[in-house]
C-alpha cells in the first residue's frame, strides 16, 4: 500500500490540475493522501480537499511554526473544530523551526504546546 503521507495538494498551485494529480496518484497505486495544513486558512482547504475526496484525502490541521506568529484567541476553538471532523487524521503541521525564525521562538514554543495539548485532548498524533 502506497500512502502520501504529506502533501499539499489543497493549495491553490493545484487548482488547474487537482483532479488530474489525484487521478494520477490513484492510477499509481496511491491508496491515501495525507493533506496537510500549514494555517487556518491552508487546514480550511485541505479538510475541504478531504471532504470532496473522501476515498483518497485526509486531511491534517494546524499552524506551521513559520504562521504562530498569527496564532491568536480565535485559532483554538477553530482548530478543535475542524481536528474534531472524521477526515482529520492528525495536528500538524507544527513543531519548531528556529533555522528561519520567521516566527519568534517564543510564539513557536507556546503554539507548539498548544498544539500538543489539543492532540493529547483530542487523541490525534
Amino acid at each position: 500500500m502506497i500512502v502520501d503521507s504529506h502533501c499539499h495538494v489543497s493549495t491553490s498551485r493545484y487548482d488547474e490540475d487537482r483532479a488530474e494529480v489525484l487521478s494520477r496518484a490513484r492510477a499509481a497505486g496511491v491508496a491515501a493522501m495525507i493533506d496537510v495544513g500549514c494555517d487556518l486558512a491552508s487546514s480550511e482547504a485541505s479538510l475541504a480537499l478531504a471532504e470532496a475526496e473522501p476515498e483518497l484525502v485526509y486531511a491534517t490541521v494546524g499552524l506551521h511554526p513559520h504562521e504562530a506568529k498569527h496564532w491568536d484567541e480565535e485559532t483554538p476553538a477553530r482548530l478543535r473544530e475542524l481536528a474534531r471532523h472524521p477526515r482529520v487524521l492528525a495536528i500538524g503541521e507544527c513543531g519548531l523551526d528556529f533555522y528561519y525564525d520567521h516566527s519568534p521562538r517564543d510564539v513557536q514554543r507556546a503554539v507548539f504546546r498548544e498544539h500538543l495539548a489539543l492532540a493529547r485532548e483530542l487523541d490525534l498524533p
